[in-house]
């Protein structure tokens, strides 16, 4: 499975690093990417990353949140206002199996019109801004809607790369690269097949 987690600037670092050394320590093929050209980036906390890839073709996307709560001049709020993300993304949503988000990434989906009439979650803080685009926002680690998952704040991306490890190689494998990682995988995944929804 190839696996492709969308960075801009201002991303914050523990939304896409999360997920990524929980999904790449599994084998699944895992990159950073930007959307254009390759270039280098600056996160949220002033690392200077060169990105080597573009969005190409992968199975999944995740995309993290950052700066989205205090407006920042650079992250997922700039990114929104630029269009170009949310433009990708919309073009990718039916190419791939899923698009999942790590924290105000949910907000950038919902932006991209990803997430109308679904289930979803995001950082606690984000809760009121992403009900007007969404059937109801819930309260859980991560919410998987089949297609479209969605991760709480900052360190749930670590569950979500559990999760798609659970979705794709079943529970015991998830539960194992946890203790390899030595994490304790917390709260709740909200599924279809576990709602009466």
């Amino acid at each position: 499975m190839r696996i492709e987690i969308v960075v801009f600037d201002g991303f914050d670092e523990i939304d896409a690093f999360g997920p990524f050394e929980v999904l790449s320590t599994e084998g699944f093929s895992t990159s950073l990417v930007v959307i254009g050209p390759p270039r280098t980036i600056i996160s949220q906390g002033g690392l200077q990353l060169v990105i080597a890839d573009s969005l190409g073709d992968p199975d999944g996307v995740v995309v993290p949140g950052g700066g989205w709560l205090n407006r920042a001049v650079r992250g997922s709020w700039a990114e929104v206002e630029k269009g170009d993300l949310t433009e990708a993304l919309r073009g990718k949503a039916s190419q791939v199996q899923w698009l999942a988000s790590v924290c105000t990434g949910a907000l950038v989906l919902a932006a991209a019109g990803l997430l109308e009439g679904r289930f979803a979650t995001t950082n606690r803080n984000a809760f009121d801004e992403l009900r007007p685009h969404v059937r109801d926002v819930l309260s859980a680690r991560v919410v998987d809607e089949g297609d479209r998952i969605t991760a709480a704040g900052l360190t749930a991306g670590i569950d979500l790369g559990l999760w798609i490890i659970e979705r794709t190689l079943g529970r015991e494998r998830a539960d194992q690269r946890a203790g390899e990682i030595e994490y304790e995988r917390q709260g709740r995944v909200w599924t279809k097949r576990n709602s009466n929804d």
